[in-house]
């Protein structure tokens, strides 16, 4: 009997879904199959729980329940925020029923047929293109859930619907499991060789002791890349959508899918590879003086000896991939309240990284809870957030702001003291007149 992999931070009994697909395939012999994935609004539940790990729990958790209720026939897998459900043979899905009591998560879903071409690495690829295409449809209908459920249906209904910018965004949104040279061991992510498994998280921590510092990292807007801040308009780091807005527009002025998605799926195949590269590069980094799970889709979590392993570990990752990809890394002491009582330090400093992305201050990218920001960096962390509160609740990356607000009191304790009355208004959970955004003093 196949023994699958666990698909990390998903409950027991969640087999991953690259190794479910590729038994399915195994085979070599073409024959039909009927695909399903449900996916979810994975910020909606972070923004719910109020944190990261928290709200990636609860979705993932919603997920499993999803794949129990349909039962072994649909060879239920899974990876990142989705579900997938697969089952041979030629059926007509009947409207799936999302459990009422699902801890508040919104699902979509989508499904679609595949005749597999012969050979087990034809199938293989093949089934992770439907996947992709399906995903997709899946997250379209999380949103506009009164789209067709069949994913050509749902997907024909792209150019009217969104404009290139959203075409974009919804072209990367999906994952894409980005197979290589190298498969994973024992103890790593099976969709990341080279990254811890988030199965060994927090258990790996435990033996960290008082001296320890707990790790949060993230890429730096992985959908639209970094703009430098100065105004100039030109780019740190590129995005995934940035990538795919000629591929939106085309779509968008009436080109086919079945055109537009492969061309698609080839350039996030490639940029999930630089993305694993790049998580890898911070993971091995720390080796010997700490450890990091690949706990987010884009980040990693875990526990090194001291701020300065880090450190090095994130300019030297960040390094590698200049250009293409950032991550900034916040980082708390663990002390006797253990992880639970740092994880929400830890989450603000990664949090403060984010509003000093592009800018140069920290210049390594990391921030260590209790450490003070200079001029500066209070400078450029409070412009950030006040050009956020002009723009709007509706602007992107508006979230940001209400981060920023969720952790008033650090911000006002990290702020030089001339800083701080600018930072209440700021935050400020009211609608009061703010002083204008790029000021240059306190």
């Amino acid at each position: 009997m196949h023994t699958f992999s666990h698909a990390p931070g998903f409950p027991p009994g969640c087999p991953d879904s690259g190794d479910v697909l590729r038994a399915l395939t195994a085979s070599g012999v073409p024959y039909e199959l009927t695909l399903i994935v449900v996916t979810s609004a994975l910020r909606d539940g972070v923004e719910e729980a109020g944190d990261h790990e928290r709200g990636l729990d609860r979705v993932r958790a919603s997920l499993a329940r999803i794949g129990a209720l349909c039962g072994p026939a649909w060879s239920p897998s899974y990876y990142g925020k989705d579900l997938v459900l697969v089952r041979p043979g030629r059926h007509d899905p009947a409207p799936l029923r999302l459990p009422s009591a699902a801890g508040g998560v919104r699902h979509g879903w989508a499904w679609d047929r595949v005749v597999l071409p012969s050979g087990p690495e034809l199938g293989f690829d093949a089934l992770l293109r439907v996947c992709y295409a399906v995903s997709m449809a899946a997250r379209l209908r999380r949103d506009e859930p009164e789209l067709p459920a069949p994913a050509p249906a749902a997907l024909a209904a792209v150019p009217a619907l969104l404009t290139v910018r959203r075409t974009a965004s919804l072209l990367a949104g999906v994952l894409v499991r980005p197979y290589g040279a190298r498969t994973a061991v024992a103890g790593e992510d099976p969709r990341m060789p080279g990254v811890p498994s988030a199965d060994g998280w927090p258990g790996s921590a435990e033996t960290a002791g008082a001296g320890g510092w707990l790790v949060m990292t993230d890429v730096h807007d992985i959908e639209w890349g970094t703009v430098r801040p100065d105004g100039s308009g030109s780019r740190l780091t590129a995005g995934n959508a940035q990538e795919l807005l000629e591929l939106a527009s085309a779509w968008k002025a009436g080109g086919a899918p079945e055109k537009v998605l492969p061309a698609a799926y080839r350039i996030r195949q490639r940029r999930e590879r630089e993305l694993v590269d790049h998580l890898g590069a911070l993971a091995r980094g720390t080796q010997g003086l700490g450890t990091l799970h690949g706990t987010y889709g884009d980040g990693l979590c875990g526990v090194v000896t001291e701020p300065s392993v880090l450190r090095r570990a994130v300019v030297r990752a960040n390094r590698a991939s200049a250009g293409r990809l950032a991550s900034g890394a916040g980082a708390a002491a663990l002390g006797a309240g253990g992880i639970e009582a740092a994880r929400p330090r830890a989450a603000f400093a990664l949090h403060v990284t984010k509003a000093l992305k592009g800018t140069g201050q920290p210049p390594d990218g990391v921030q260590v809870f209790g450490d003070s920001l200079l001029p500066a960096a209070a400078d450029a962390a409070l412009g950030f957030l006040e050009r956020l509160r002009a723009a709007g609740p509706r602007a992107p990356g508006a979230h940001h702001l209400d981060h920023a607000r969720r952790h008033r009191e650090n911000w006002l304790e990290h702020l030089p003291a001339s800083w701080r009355r600018r930072a209440a208004e700021v935050l400020a959970p009211t609608g009061r007149q703010a002083r204008s955004p790029g000021r240059p003093g306190p």
